[in-house]
């Protein structure tokens, strides 16, 4: 398999186990505090990984320009956008519909990928992305007692506008972090990334602190006195987004964030082999059709 394939299911598998730890902290920090460290402790990682890589390979630094800066910045707010409408959707009743609308945050890439980098997927790929967005809904509402005809009228709820707002936010990011990765001229691919990396969860702890301070500061505090176990999160988001920046230098955005919804079978393998969870009869149904779309995106 290509190398841009590692890198997803590596970005996806690091995913998954900083989401886990995200979770362990919701408790104690909040779900901003919580949302906070992934960007505030991945800082030292982040940092030693790229000076460490420019210094043992002899790689010196791309040049920072302006459009790095600007696109960098924008997809920063855009990924704070989108974790502050992930958390405002727990607050919800049909948490589920909210939640398996925000998965259509692959079509949304494709589309904004078409439109900022001028990249259009192919026929097959387009297939198998539109395949596995609707295999990752009827993930998301496997376990609920929704019916096809509620679903259909959720499409204009509150919820699923929600949901389809931080799809979107979550896709315009990844597009803007690889113009930003693109817009550096200088560097190979992994100095390149690991800079963009670096510099964008310095922005976007800058500004998440700063709208913590005025608006929820125990959270803040709190997540400097959690620092022992915060760190984690920060050492997983590190490795996580570099992995990621790395694919998408190697390959499109869509394609790679399809690939990387081998997350979601990961989670259920776990869930069965670990801690001895029966899947649905829905939940089979969509994990074959989340495993075809993902080998169509590789045989495409």
């Amino acid at each position: 398999m290509a190398l841009w394939v590692w890198l997803a299911i590596g970005a996806a598998v690091t995913q998954a186990i900083r989401s886990a730890l995200q979770k362990s902290l919701v408790a104690d920090l909040g779900n901003i505090g919580a949302s906070l460290v992934r960007f505030s402790y991945a800082i030292p990682f982040a940092w030693s990984m790229v000076l460490g890589y420019s210094w043992l390979s002899g790689q010196s630094m791309p040049t920072v320009t302006l459009g790095f800066l600007g696109w960098l910045s924008i997809a920063g707010l855009f990924q704070i956008i989108f974790t502050i409408l992930l958390v405002t959707m727990f607050s919800h009743r049909s948490f589920a519909v909210g939640a398996a609308f925000s998965k259509t945050e692959v079509i949304q890439a494709a589309l904004f990928e078409a439109m900022i980098i001028g990249y259009i997927v192919g026929a097959q790929v387009g297939l198998a992305i539109i395949l596995g967005v609707v295999a990752v809904f009827f993930l998301s509402v496997a376990k609920s007692q929704l019916s096809m005809r509620n679903v259909v009228q959720s499409l204009f709820t509150k919820q699923a506008a929600i949901g389809i707002a931080s799809g979107a936010a979550l896709g315009f990011c990844t597009v803007a972090f690889r113009a930003a990765i693109d817009a550096l001229e200088d560097g190979d691919l992994l100095v390149r990334a690991g800079l963009a990396g670096a510099v964008a969860v310095v922005i976007q702890t800058a500004a998440l602190s700063g709208w913590m301070w005025v608006r929820v500061r125990p959270e803040l505090i709190a997540s400097f006195v959690q620092w022992r176990r915060a760190w984690k999160v920060g050492c997983a988001g590190a490795i996580c987004t570099a992995l990621w920046f790395c694919a998408f230098t190697l390959h499109a955005v869509a394609p790679v964030r399809a690939v990387g919804q081998i997350e979601l079978l990961i989670a259920l393998g776990i869930s069965y082999f670990y801690f001895r969870e029966t899947p649905t009869g829905r939940e089979v149904i969509a994990m074959l059709l989340l495993a075809t779309s993902i080998i169509m995106v590789l045989l495409g």
